[in-house]
């Protein structure tokens, strides 16, 4: 913890109250445009339940790699729970958005909803990896831990959704 209290004590009131802001507002707006848009209980507990289990797995791996290898967290991965949050709305909204397009359709039915969204969760991995795969190659030191730890975390974030969408959705 005292890490991001280092971190907390080191920021401006300008940047502490645009970063809780920011937060604040995705935490309380998507969960409500999805309950808005597909009108689904499930689906907003699972949007809800996303969100937060992406910032529980972030504050995991930034604590994990502090600990465990006694690395000093900069102001770099601060931007790890913003790209965590933008790879996360990525994942929700195509489950979302699948939705959407089916729910009228005469024999559409959850199953189909876990089919596609185990599918573009796989191509999602995939292009994630590709891409912090590329980026690392050319990078040493802060900037190579900040994209090996952003990699792990929206690959692990992605997979930790399946399983909330498989068990919040029946």
């Amino acid at each position: 913890m005292e890490i991001f209290m280092n971190l907390w004590n080191n920021w401006t009131n300008i940047e502490k109250i645009n970063t809780l802001s920011l937060y604040l507002s995705l935490l309380i707006l998507l969960p409500l445009l999805v309950k808005v848009v597909t009108k689904n209980n499930k689906l907003f507990i699972f949007s809800i339940l996303s969100l937060l289990s992406s910032a529980l797995v972030t504050l995991l791996g930034i604590t994990f790699l502090s600990v465990a290898f006694n690395y000093t967290i900069t102001y770099i991965f601060l931007l790890t729970p913003i790209i965590v949050v933008f790879i996360n709305l990525l994942n929700v909204g195509s489950s979302i958005g699948y939705y959407q397009l089916n729910k009228k359709n005469k024999n559409f039915n959850m199953n189909d909803l876990k089919r596609e969204y185990i599918q573009d969760s796989i191509y999602l991995t995939i292009f994630l990896v590709l891409l912090f795969s590329a980026l690392s190659i050319f990078l040493t030191s802060t900037f190579l831990i900040f994209i090996l730890l952003t990699g792990a975390t929206s690959v692990a974030i992605i997979w930790v959704n399946y399983a909330l969408l498989y068990y919040t959705v029946k």
